[in-house]
């Protein structure tokens, strides 16, 4: 009999203690916190599916000692429905970690029903296993990128850094930031407002020519997504604009993370190619506004034009992965037909050790 089965709602308890003691967290004090948090992102979302299920290992006498999570997306390759597969996050308890427990379990995802994996925030370890399982690299999504808006700030948070102190840190930053005032960006043409549901899934369906493979949201899925990454152990203010041209024509969107006198993370940017310029202006303005000294995301094909006008630099971030015995479906990837970002991934996807439960 296989140790490998599908996750239960009676082990919710014995993940929280794995992801506890991964952190370092006290699981007395976030167990309670933990178990909701995964109840409704592994068992309960909208689009969760019983054919692709968050795996556990269960030794015969140490009980559930690995998890490797399932964050099943509902995506459109031209008009075919799909199945997207977001694995993680991959825990092993220290103990069984030299059986390969963590390569059985995603060797046993893999074989699922799914068709595409893709895993937006792998360590190392995580890319030699996916790799010897026949996986590949997402290479542009792997490569990250960083605009700095106030440079003065931005070299001493990166001095700060190194002194050590978050206090220390934050105070130089924050006197940098007094003694050297940003000079905002100008701001864009056309107008950037708040992202309703709606707006996005009709922005989505205008994406389909330069994107075959897009993502199917609906209402459902949208409120229940936007409630948990509010609630992320991500720094920053959840921010999520729709952006239009001076004749109202909706151009493109963008959802970041903008952290005050820190980092402002791009989470999505839904653009055609010829409209990312502009919408990454309203974006870089926005952060700029939010107090960010920098901007960050990951290299998507449909942005390389406008951030190569921009000098933007390179940063190091997580391996990209995909797996699928779907040429067509990895051809759309690779590319660049196929709008995969952060949004539909797992890298947002961070608890808090006693974060409450979300409102859907």
């Amino acid at each position: 009999m296989s140790s490998i089965r599908p996750l239960e709602r009676a082990d919710l308890p014995a993940i929280a203690g794995l992801y506890a003691d991964f952190m370092g967290w006290d699981p007395a004090a976030t167990s309670e916190a933990l178990v909701a948090y995964y109840a409704r992102t592994m068992l309960d979302h909208p689009h969760a599916d019983v054919e692709i299920p968050t795996l556990v290992y269960d030794d015969p006498h140490d009980g559930v000692v690995g998890v490797l999570g399932s964050n099943v997306r509902r995506f459109v390759h031209r008009d075919r429905a799909i199945r997207v597969a977001c694995d993680g996050p991959l825990i092993v308890h220290p103990d069984h970690r030299p059986r390969g427990v963590g390569a059985l379990l995603l060797r046993a995802y893999l074989e699922g029903p799914q068709d595409l994996m893709a895993d937006d925030r792998a360590i190392d370890q995580a890319y030699e296993m996916t790799r010897r399982l026949r996986g590949e690299t997402h290479g542009v999504a792997s490569i990250g990128w960083s605009h700095v808006i106030a440079p003065v700030t931005f070299a001493t948070a990166a001095v700060a850094r190194r002194v050590g102190g978050e206090r220390r840190s934050a105070a130089l930053v924050a006197r940098a930031g007094a003694l050297a005032p940003r000079r905002r960006p100008k701001q864009p043409e056309g107008v950037a407002e708040p992202l309703e549901n709606d707006a996005l899934i009709d922005l989505i369906e205008r994406l389909r020519r330069p994107f075959s493979l897009r993502p199917s949201y609906d209402e459902a899925f949208l409120n229940w997504l936007f409630a948990e990454m509010a609630s992320a152990n991500v720094d920053g203010q959840l921010v999520r604009r729709l952006v239009r041209a001076d004749d109202g024509r909706p151009l493109g969107s963008y959802v970041m993370y903008v952290a005050p006198q820190g980092i402002a993370e791009v989470i999505q940017l839904a653009a055609a190619e010829p409209d990312v310029p502009l919408v990454l202006d309203h974006l870089i303005h926005d952060a700029s506004t939010g107090g960010a000294v920098e901007v960050r995301g990951r290299f998507e094909h449909h942005l390389l034009s406008a951030l190569r006008r921009r000098r933007c630099r390179l940063v190091p971030i997580d391996w990209a992965l995909l797996h699928s015995r779907d040429p067509e479906l990895l051809a759309a990837v690779h590319g660049g037909r196929a709008l995969l970002t952060r949004l539909d991934g797992e890298w947002w996807l961070r608890p808090r050790p006693h974060v409450g439960v979300a409102n859907n």
